[in-house]
């Protein structure tokens, strides 16, 4: 028979080992999801921020819905109501066709399908080039306002150092090209599914026909 003298404290251990592992799990899932509510609270005011010039009655968190947007990840939209009626969107997206990897960006488009403003929420852009993209670091992002599909058309959303019709971060064409992308990707996707976007209830799958 075993002397249980021996077991008895490697048992202890073993028992140690699992609760610090079940603790450090559970400390693990509890930071995750605080880091979440911190994003999705962040987003949440950048979104009632962007539309501060936009009248609106309803809860913009209650509206917010997934929706996807090819070529771009992540995606959420906010619809804002003036008496039940939509007056606009607002895209939380994310483009991984940065310089150094993923931009997340919020795109507000009004009930036309105007550029109301775009803010950049995270990135991971070359200190001093790239990051100039954020609102604080420079007026970049204003050039998007009252843009639209048409205005300038398709074939112009491009940096103008690619022929297109908007100013290049110096330094950071690609960082520019993919915020130019990102922006272009939503305004299709509300000119083609308009009424998706602004549904009361469901998903607002862009991929299938209205």
């Amino acid at each position: 028979m075993p002397d249980a003298s021996r077991w008895r404290p490697l048992a202890l251990l073993g028992l140690i080992g699992l609760g610090a592992a079940v603790t450090l799990g559970g400390i693990d899932e509890l930071t995750r999801s605080t880091i979440d509510d911190q994003r999705r609270a962040y987003a949440l005011r950048a979104v009632s921020a962007i539309l501060a010039g936009r009248n609106h009655d309803n809860d913009l968190l209650d509206s917010a819905r997934p929706i996807d947007i090819d070529g771009l990840e992540a995606t959420t939209v906010y619809t804002a109501r003036l008496d039940g009626q939509p007056v606009a969107a607002v895209f939380d997206v994310t483009t991984p066709r940065g310089y150094s990897g993923d931009i997340r960006l919020l795109v507000a488009v009004d009930d036309g399908g105007d550029v109301l403003g775009v803010r950049v929420l995270e990135h991971r852009e070359t200190p001093g080039l790239g990051d100039r993209i954020e609102s604080g670091r420079s007026d970049w992002l204003e050039q998007f306002e009252g843009k639209s599909l048409g205005n300038p058309s398709r074939d112009r959303w491009a940096p103008d150092r690619r022929d297109g019709a908007f100013d290049t971060v110096t330094s950071a064409t690609i960082t520019s090209s993919a915020v130019i992308d990102a922006v272009k990707r939503v305004l299709a996707t509300f000119e083609s599914h308009r009424n998706r976007v602004f549904a009361e209830s469901g998903p607002a799958n862009a991929n299938g026909p209205d």
